[in-house]
């Protein structure tokens, strides 16, 4: 996603949130990430020091990985439209850290000689800050106001660790890399606006991307297809 995109959805952003309206709200929330396993897919293969050989053994194979669950925690501006009360948009940033779990791998290779072959995995550290922009709808009740919403996303995430070890013999370089790509984030929740205006909600959200990270040892260059469940419960302040 290049800047001129990025611009955009800062644009449509702004002029939303100012056009007249009802209710506009700022809200801080906190929960918990489940992601679920993570496919990995190989783009190249960099010189392999070890059996079964170097070269591009490695080139479009596959894996799957497990994730660890994590604290996640954000922020969000939202808007609903006076004229259409039921609709409104939102933007939101949230962070959250699913590391990839220490342990065996198992790669297809994609080689009819070599099959699938092993490899350890000393864990890596993840982080993905998701910057979204959502499309939302909500039974506009004066108090229980049940919502859902869906819109694309910005996910900047960063690997760091020990990367891969050279099957089972050598400690894997150290891997410091980042990645930025397009999603998509979805969600419902329930919210309870207060007579004093204090918005009180549980939410849940489902988070997908293909983030692409660079110089990760043995894969040099991966595709992590990552998705995520969050469980958040947050406070905020509804201006009428």
């Amino acid at each position: 996603m290049g800047y001129r995109t990025i611009l955009f959805l800062i644009m449509i952003s702004v002029g939303l949130f100012s056009q007249a309206s009802a209710e506009t709200y700022i809200a801080g929330a906190i929960g918990v990430t489940l992601p679920l396993p993570a496919s990995v897919q190989a783009d190249e293969n960099i010189n392999y020091p070890n059996s079964p050989g170097p070269g591009q053994l490695f080139r479009g194979s596959s894996t799957t990985i497990g994730m660890k669950d994590s604290v996640a925690y954000g922020m969000k501006l939202g808007h609903y439209f006076g004229s259409l009360p039921w609709l409104g948009v939102e933007t939101d940033v949230f962070t959250t850290t699913p590391h990839v779990m220490a342990g065996t791998i198992a790669i297809d290779t994609k080689s009819s000689t070599v099959g699938t072959f092993r490899e350890a995995q000393s864990g890596v550290h993840l982080r993905f800050t998701t910057w979204a922009f959502s499309l939302m709808a909500r039974y506009p009740a004066l108090h229980w106001q049940p919502y859902v919403g869906i819109g694309p996303a910005i996910f900047w995430g960063q690997a760091s660790g020990t990367g891969l070890s050279c099957n089972n013999t050598c400690p894997g370089p150290a891997v410091d890399t980042s990645s930025l790509t397009p999603g998509w984030a979805s969600q419902a929740g329930l919210r309870y606006v207060t007579d004093a205006s204090v918005v009180l909600f549980g939410e849940w959200k489902y988070m997908s991307t293909t983030a692409h990270f660079d110089q990760v040892r043995s894969f040099s260059n991966i595709d992590v297809h990552y998705h995520a469940h969050l469980f958040l419960a947050g406070v905020g302040y509804q201006f009428d």
